[in-house]
């Protein structure tokens, strides 16, 4: 079982209660946790229902919780603190759900609590590296509060037992639904407006650099070792071929605009959740990974069908105009989630299957992409 001390305090602490919780799954990697008190399944708040499996699932173990009946779990005690978050958490809520967040650097845990007509999702740093990606959504969220564009589009934050706090805002009329391309562009293009700026490659390539998250690697077989190097090759190669000097166009994006992180209210309007990885990105890239994570995650279409989707949505947004910068900040895009995401798996043990499926459609579309065997200079893209 993981650290659960960010939770519930010292597990040598002599006072204190003791608790029995579900853990769910009842086999493999635990996900979840929900005090056996609990009658319905809160700890299912925190997880996205963004296509059809997860609504059937959530709906069902909604359903049996009205009955008391639960998905398989397996039971498991543990002591509470004095002063530990999950004791004040009680204390303060009716209702409480645990999510054990993603295995790895950027692990957090996620509280689901409520009371009343109010709920929040409360985020739980366990390392030195989801601590800086909580502070990150927090000045992101305080600073686009201020926006009268997009302040409306994000949750209210709020500080619970000393830990950031976001309301929930689903059931108030918001829900998990896609997209359209135009809502797409509309919403990208309003934060481009408020932070539109340029980088010459070397120095974003530096840049992304920093934000490789640190610590021991993790021992994969060799598999897995050799699809985590091998997209870190594709994506060096990529970006070795546009020239260093070249002024990238950027801007302060989401960093992990899906379906699952966007959602649809009542009026049409989106609202956006998970701010943790704001930051500069390359031009369109929340349209991109709006548009890949689906279709690579959910869909699993192959490279090639993507690429494909991807020219219709750059003709559809270019219109007459060439695409050749269009399909830069497409190797763009992929190079950076190679060289992000191969880091985070590295330092991951325990990885999802998933993750060779994703590291090798990224690596094949890099090698495909329109233009990918060719250096792309600063006087070329003048040109264009």
């Amino acid at each position: 079982m993981i650290d659960l001390s960010p939770l519930f305090g010292s597990p040598d602490a002599h006072e204190g209660t003791s608790c029995l919780f579900r853990v769910f799954p009842k086999t493999g990697r635990e996900r979840w946790m929900l005090d056996t008190s609990q009658r319905r399944p809160w700890h299912l708040k925190t997880w996205p229902r963004a296509n059809l499996r997860a609504k059937v699932i959530y709906n069902t173990a909604w359903a049996l919780g009205t009955l008391g009946v639960h998905l398989p779990a397996r039971l498991e005690r543990y002591g509470v603190a004095p002063g530990s978050l999950y004791a004040e958490l009680q204390d303060q809520f009716e209702h409480l759900g645990i999510f054990l967040g993603t295995p790895g650097p950027n692990r957090k845990f996620v509280v689901y609590a409520g009371r009343g007509d109010e709920s929040y999702f409360i985020k739980v740093p366990v390392s030195a590296v989801s601590t800086a990606l909580v502070g990150r959504e927090t000045a992101a969220l305080a600073d686009l509060a201020k926006d009268p564009d997009l302040g409306p589009l994000v949750p209210h934050a709020h500080k619970i037992a000393s830990h950031l706090a976001l309301e929930n805002i689903e059931g108030r009329g918001v829900g998990y639904g896609p997209l359209r391309l135009e809502e797409l562009v509309r919403l990208h293009d309003m934060l481009v407006r408020r932070s539109e700026t340029t980088r010459p490659l070397a120095v974003l390539r530096a840049e992304w650099q920093s934000e490789v998250p640190v610590g021991e690697l993790a021992e994969h077989p060799q598999d897995v070792e050799r699809a985590i190097i091998t997209a870190q090759e594709a994506a060096n190669h990529a970006l070795d071929a546009i020239s260093q000097d070249l002024d990238i166009p950027c801007y302060m994006a989401h960093g992990d605009f899906t379906r699952w992180n966007v959602l649809r209210a009542a009026d049409g309007t989106a609202r956006i959740i998970d701010w943790e990885l704001y930051g500069l990105k390359p031009k369109w890239f929340d349209v991109l990974h709006y548009i890949v994570s689906h279709d690579l995650l959910v869909s699993r279409i192959p490279a090639g069908s993507i690429i494909t989707r991807l020219s219709e949505v750059g003709r559809a947004i270019c219109g007459t105009r060439p695409l050749r910068e269009w399909w830069q900040q497409v190797t763009l895009y992929f190079a950076y989630q190679c060289l992000y995401y191969s880091a985070v798996y590295a330092r991951q043990s325990d990885l999802h299957p998933q993750v060779m499926w994703q590291l090798g459609i990224w690596t094949e579309i890099l090698h495909n992409l329109p233009g990918a065997s060719e250096k792309i200079t600063k006087a070329e893209v003048a040109q264009a």
